[in-house]
């Protein structure tokens, strides 16, 4: 079985025992400057990997709240000595709404300048910001390999985790492949643009959740 996984540069790359896993790095990231509009917050939080990179004062944060929107970015923190906690589901959407019930009234996220609206639209009634402290750079190179692929259906799977990756990626998606989505932020992007395809979406909106999908297809389930 060969699977080919989208994602961004620097991301680990999961091994499946039988399955041909190719990764290929659509985006790479560029850190971006940031103010200090945050350090008021009494409760900070990170949706990605990146966001955690890119973040560079992490003294700071060992008297306030950490947030994460999943176990693999609360990971990166803790290279770091911060422990973060993480919504039950792996959303940014479940990410606001835990924010939102400890009762903080400062809150503040770092986030990539491709982000969706719907951590501010839930946080509406916070005195809640956003900092950008990265951007996503598409690696056209990257794009065309994945492209050729695609269109030749030399894979039985491909992996989507991320919205940005399923706009770059959704008109050459084919049904020769099965299409795994990492989430219902990245399924709602994919339908928008390609709602005649059907696809599969993680339980668990992390790479963990995708292999278990894998897992599963493996064992015709």
């Amino acid at each position: 079985m060969k699977v080919l996984y989208l994602r961004p540069e620097g991301s680990n790359v999961p091994k499946l025992e039988g399955v041909e896993v190719i990764n290929i790095s659509l985006f790479s990231p560029r850190c971006l400057q940031y103010d200090d509009s945050w350090r008021d917050a009494e409760g900070i939080a990170f949706t990605s990997i990146n966001a955690v990179r890119c973040f560079r004062h992490f003294p700071e944060l060992r008297d306030k709240k950490v947030f994460a929107v999943g176990p693999t970015t609360a990971r990166e923190l803790e290279k770091q000595g911060i422990r973060a906690i993480y919504p039950k589901k792996y959303t940014t959407v479940n990410l606001a709404y835990l924010m939102a019930e400890t009762g903080l009234h400062k809150l503040a996220s770092f986030r990539s300048t491709e982000a969706s609206e719907k951590m501010r639209e839930i946080l509406q009634n916070f005195n809640y910001i956003e900092i950008y402290n990265y951007t996503l750079e598409l690696n056209e190179s990257s794009l065309i390999e994945a492209r050729s692929i695609l269109k030749e259906c030399k894979v039985d799977a491909v992996v989507l985790t991320s919205s940005s990756i399923a706009r770059a990626i959704a008109n050459f998606l084919r049904d020769c492949h099965t299409i795994i989505t990492i989430g219902p932020m990245t399924s709602a992007s994919l339908s928008s643009l390609r709602p005649d395809l059907e696809f599969v979406e993680s339980e668990e909106s992390d790479i963990e959740g995708t292999v278990k999908v894998i897992v599963k297809l493996r064992r015709g389930e």
